[in-house]
């Protein structure tokens, strides 16, 4: 009984996943950058992993454009103390003028975890910590293993938050007196040339060093993998009907399934899964996946896949540049689709919303994968439906979110993988 009772008490809910379905609003995220799936790009800020997707057919002309207008993406790991963050040279360069996003080490349910992005520092502190800092703060929205975290927020771009001023010298001596542990951190310069190209062309190359640091850092550089599937695939179907306000719970239901579906059928794709090869001949006593299909009679289609990827410090701002040059360069008859993994231990997520991790695991995750499906003939089908205006939000908050400028646009699937707790964008 006492087992029972302790194995309830840590429990917490399953991860949930967004659908949402729509109209792509243009060719760029210039300019809709408050529309989906943009926003979601651009609001997931922390982001370790990206996918591509494709046919294998377009994957050579894809790898050239990208070689030719992104820039290899370069980060940096160094160890330093939080201290070294309001060191005048490198506060004035990166903070106050600059645009840099930073991330600590640690388990964010158990250890004090500290990110900084769009010049606002959180510090995720046991309680322990907190009440040494002598810092204001409140109560995290996720406690932690022992239910007691705390969360700091300073705006470092205030114009009371200069050297002198008796708001940042408090900082200075919290993070002298108090927070003295030495942390390895990621950090990457957003104002790099691979995330802001010159008008001109003088390419002065990456840097190696961070302005105003003394520690050693090691630069590192996130570029384009491409991995090509060594066995034929099989495909599934990108088409259904898309359900509205007014459909009915059944519609939705099979909607869902068929969405759930083609979700899992692209991460097996992404993994050049053996279930997906068109030679496989598994016993189907040990499995009996099969693509989703448009109908149930005869196997599934076959294809050629490709992947482009990249691992590293990966910021939005560069996520969407890849996803900008995806959708000018990719046709229109061809799909490909993109998905972007979060840090597991990031203490934000979307847009600013605290993330949690129980359990060493459970409810980490933080993920989406947009797929933008080839242009189809096919009336009234989510493949080829036109003159829709606005988003269907499935599994969230349902209501209108696009605009008349979405009209006669590639259409669009999108899945947010959050954690039970979290929350999406």
């Amino acid at each position: 009984m006492t087992q029972l009772v302790n194995k309830l008490a840590h429990e917490v809910p399953e991860a949930k996943c967004y659908i949402t379905c729509g109209n792509l609003p243009g060719e760029s995220a210039a300019g809709v950058s408050s529309r989906r799936p943009f926003s979601t790009i651009l609001g997931h800020v922390y982001n370790q992993q990206v996918d591509v997707l494709l046919p294998d057919g377009v994957c050579e002309m894809v790898r050239l454009k990208l070689e030719e207008q992104l820039k290899p993406l370069q980060y940096h790991r160094v160890f330093m103390g939080l201290k070294a963050i309001l060191d005048k040279e490198f506060y004035n360069n990166y903070i106050r003028q600059g645009n840099i996003l930073l991330l600590s080490d640690g388990r964010v349910d158990v250890d004090n975890v500290y990110c900084l992005y769009d010049g606002t520092l959180y510090l995720f502190l046991t309680k322990e910590m907190y009440e040494k800092a002598g810092l204001v703060g409140k109560k995290a929205a996720f406690g932690g293993r022992k239910k007691e975290r705390w969360v700091v927020e300073h705006d470092l771009r205030q114009p009371h938050m200069l050297h002198g001023k008796k708001a940042f010298d408090r900082l200075v001596w919290s993070f002298t007196n108090v927070f003295k542990e030495q942390k390895s951190w990621l950090f990457c310069d957003l104002n790099q040339e691979a995330l802001n190209p010159p008008p001109a062309n003088p390419n002065p190359g990456p840097s190696t060093t961070i302005t105003g640091l003394t520690v050693p850092t090691t630069p590192r550089t996130a570029a384009p993998e491409v991995t090509r599937a060594a066995h034929a695939t099989k495909l599934a179907s990108f088409v259904h009907t898309v359900p509205q306000l007014s459909t009915t719970e059944y519609d939705r239901a099979v909607f869902y399934d068929w969405a759930y579906a083609l979700h899992e059928w692209i991460a097996l794709a992404t993994l050049d899964a053996d279930r997906l090869h068109a030679a496989d001949s598994i016993d189907p006593f040990l499995s009996r996946y099969e693509p989703p299909t448009a109908t149930a009679d005869g196997p599934p289609a076959t294809g050629d896949l490709a992947k482009i990827s990249w691992r590293g410090f990966i910021p939005a701002e560069y996520i969407s540049r890849i996803f900008g040059v995806l959708q000018s360069c990719v046709p229109a008859d061809q799909w490909f689709s993109i998905t972007a993994h979060g840090f597991q231990n990031a203490p934000v997520s979307w847009k600013g919303r605290q993330h949690g991790v129980v359990g060493g695991g459970a409810g980490g995750e933080n993920l989406y994968t947009v797929l933008r499906l080839a242009a189809s003939t096919v009336d009234g089908e989510l493949q080829g439906q036109r003159g829709v205006t606005d988003d269907v939000v499935m599994e969230g908050v349902e209501g209108p979110v696009g605009g008349a400028d979405a009209v006669q646009q590639a259409r669009y699937i999108m899945w947010e993988v959050v954690g039970g707790r979290d929350q999406h964008s």
